[in-house]
């Protein structure tokens, strides 16, 4: 297959590497000096790109970076990422030794990898291995639980090989309205903490605060937050304080056809939309297999020459319709927004998710890989170096 190159489908999304940086001195400026900032690249930086956005947060201050799976962290590591890069997923299978060759830190829950980074650890002749113990506090997701931490922490200390350097939690409210749920984890957590001393092991790192309860619960903060949501500009709710933040990812798109239609006209899949008025129809290039959620038809709006335009029909797999009619001069070629600002107008991640009915983590990690990310600040050198695309 020949490779045409970028630039052929009109689809793609930009990336602003500075307000990456703004956000995480704004993160900075709100929680302080003393905690160290784990920046969560996971998701490929939540449809960002998970190696531009590390290279550019490497020197800024960060203490290391946040993925889900070790493919995360192998990647970050070719991409010659040096900092710590801790593989939060827990789904290591049989890859235990590519964790220790590739310098990562796991962050482990089972009682079993224990045993199996402890083999892998001899077989790589590690003399020395450091992992993160996860308890689970509340999520009912990954780690071990409040009652059997002691004894798990014993199994870590039957191999002298092994040190526990950090103890973590993840809250599943911090951005709810009710407060409680977080600080019962935080209670419970701080037990395994104390418990954890009493018997001897003595982490270097505790860390429970996600991007919400790093602004809204001080005390949650310890030796090191991880910040994912805050650093590519998106609030995690209206429930925690708000601070100066830059949306990092615009994504557009250019219309593809024009068409004046009578009344009564149905547009696209099923018919759900119907015509109640001549109307002027574009259709854009961009669909569900781009992330550009089915559940968005007949909800979501667009930005066309600095105005909305909503979104009529279903939206199809590679398709999707506007109503322009009010917009005078539309022509084909025309640049649409579909996340981000134009003229006096932006459509946020929160709208967007709100269109879809869920939340701006999903709509920024669900652009697909076939849309292509720019980075216009970059210099030919460095995009290449960065493996992304201008």
């Amino acid at each position: 297959m020949t490779n045409v190159g970028p630039g052929i489908r009109p689809t793609l999304a930009r990336i602003d590497l500075r307000a990456v940086t703004h956000n995480l001195k704004q993160v900075r400026a709100a929680i302080g000096p003393r905690p160290g900032i784990v920046a969560v690249v996971k998701a490929d930086a939540y449809g960002h790109g998970a190696v531009a956005v590390a290279r550019i947060l490497e020197g800024a201050g960060v203490w290391g970076f946040g993925v889900a799976t070790v493919e995360e962290g192998v990647q970050l590591r070719r991409a010659g990422i040096r900092l710590p890069v801790l593989v939060m997923g827990a789904a290591f299978g049989d890859d235990h030794r590519t964790v220790i060759a590739h310098d990562l830190l796991p962050m482990v829950g089972d009682p079993g990898d224990i045993d199996r980074f402890a083999a892998a650890a001899r077989a790589e002749g590690c003399s020395r291995f450091t992992l993160h113990v996860k308890i689970d506090t509340g999520m009912t997701r990954l780690g071990v639980s409040e009652a059997l931490f002691e004894e798990f922490v014993r199994r870590c200390a039957q191999y002298s090989w092994l040190r526990v350097d950090g103890l973590a939690t993840h809250f599943y409210a911090a951005e709810e309205q009710d407060a409680q749920p977080t600080l019962d984890q935080l209670a419970a957590f701080l037990r395994c903490v104390e418990c954890a001393r009493k018997m001897g092991a003595v982490p270097q790192w505790v860390h429970a605060a996600n991007s919400a309860a790093s602004l809204r619960f001080a005390a949650s903060r310890f030796d090191l937050v991880r910040v994912g949501i805050l650093l590519y500009g998106a609030q995690p709710s209206r429930h925690v304080p708000a601070i100066d933040l830059k949306p990092a990812l615009s994504w557009e798109t250019r219309i593809n056809a024009i068409r004046e239609v009578p009344a009564g006209t149905k547009v696209s899949y099923g018919g759900s939309f119907v015509t109640s008025r001549v109307s002027c129809i574009a259709t854009l290039p961009v669909g569900y297999a781009d992330g550009y959620a089915r559940a968005l038809s007949n909800r979501a709006q667009v930005l066309v020459r600095g105005q909305r335009a909503a979104v009529i029909g279903q939206i199809c797999m590679d398709l999707s319709m506007i109503d322009v009619t009010e917009i005078d001069g539309v022509e084909v070629g025309d640049r649409v927004t579909l996340l981000g600002g134009e003229g006096d107008d932006v459509i946020t991640p929160v709208e967007l998710g709100r269109w879809s009915e869920t939340i701006p983590y999903e709509v920024l990690a669900r652009i697909s890989w076939r849309v292509p990310r720019e980075y216009p600040e970059l210099e030919p050198g460095e995009v290449a170096l960065a493996g992304c695309v201008q």
